[in-house]
């Protein structure tokens, strides 16, 4: 008698208005995730699940979930551990992966066989490579806030600080054409930001390298910047303050974003303290993106 193959999941609950922010933590540490209302009650809490085909670092995955809800101001959630029957989870979640509208962009996984509306900005970016699927409400604001500028003339040279995918410096190169430095703290994002440029026949505009915050080189080298994309977490962003803004041409905006509502003053004020005041805020249910310049 053949021994059934055995797979692996993990889930948990959390309100739904931060199970976008915890399913984009976690899609790193498996094959497929997926987050959903529990019995179809947009009341009631989300169920985060994620997929492996092998053993989950239970410590790893744990730590990352303490460190979203750290992140978000709530209680750790309980994370528990099983097996499931095997199934093609990644083709599953990709079909789940609806493309997303956000001014003129438009965000869609490879399955989305159905082209890209006229006047739209198409961003091919798979669910659950990295963070920034364009699902989150952070990714939204900072889309909508490039629109916004895109709107009020043209960029020369851009920075994605944080780059996850590389969705957001992707957007950069494609509405302006211009060069895209691109960094990241993880390698694996950083792999997957080339690869995603490549998919999007940017990658002769974009450079992406493995860097903590402002600390390689060659981040200064490329110039002064004249949009700069954060959408990392409230605490890093008002640390890499000075550093930002010293690479920020004089003309130059500030996209900051991965912060909660209630966070916008603490992380508005230390960039009020280099110079940078505000231009505008785009709201995506609790979360808020700052344009500053």
């Amino acid at each position: 008698m053949t021994e059934p193959v055995l797979c692996y999941n993990f889930q948990f609950e959390v309100d739904g208005a931060y199970a976008a922010a915890f399913a984009e933590a976690l899609y790193e540490y498996c094959d497929a995730l997926s987050h959903f209302e529990r019995d179809g009650d947009p009341d009631g809490p989300w169920r985060i699940e994620g997929f492996s085909g092998e053993l989950f670092d239970k410590a790893a995955v744990e730590t990352a979930v303490s460190i979203m809800a750290t992140a978000v101001g709530i209680d750790a959630p309980n994370v528990t551990f099983g097996t499931y029957e095997p199934k093609d989870w990644v083709s599953e979640n990709l079909r789940s992966f609806k493309p997303i509208s956000v001014g003129r962009f438009y965000v869609h996984g490879s399955h989305w066989g159905e082209g890209v509306p006229v006047a739209k900005t198409g961003l091919q970016v798979d669910a659950g490579l990295a963070f920034g699927s364009g699902e989150h409400q952070t990714t939204k604001g900072c889309l909508a806030a490039i629109d916004w500028v895109a709107k009020r003339g043209a960029r020369k040279n851009a920075l994605d600080m944080g780059c996850g995918s590389g969705i957001l410096g992707m957007a950069c190169a494609k509405t302006w054409r211009s060069p895209v430095m691109m960094a990241d703290i993880d390698p694996a994002s950083v792999r997957v930001a080339r690869e995603n440029a490549k998919i999007n026949k940017i990658a002769d505009l974009v450079t992406a390298i493995h860097s903590n915050g402002f600390q390689d080189t060659r981040i200064r080298d490329a110039g002064y910047y004249d949009i700069i994309c954060a959408n990392i977490l409230a605490r890093p962003l008002r640390s890499m303050a000075r550093d930002l803004t010293s690479t920020l041409s004089e003309d130059g905006v500030v996209i900051l974003s991965g912060l909660l509502s209630h966070q916008e003053q603490f992380v508005l004020s230390a960039y009020r303290e280099v110079g940078l005041s505000l231009i505008k805020r785009f709201k995506v249910e609790n979360w808020t993106t700052l344009l500053v310049g």
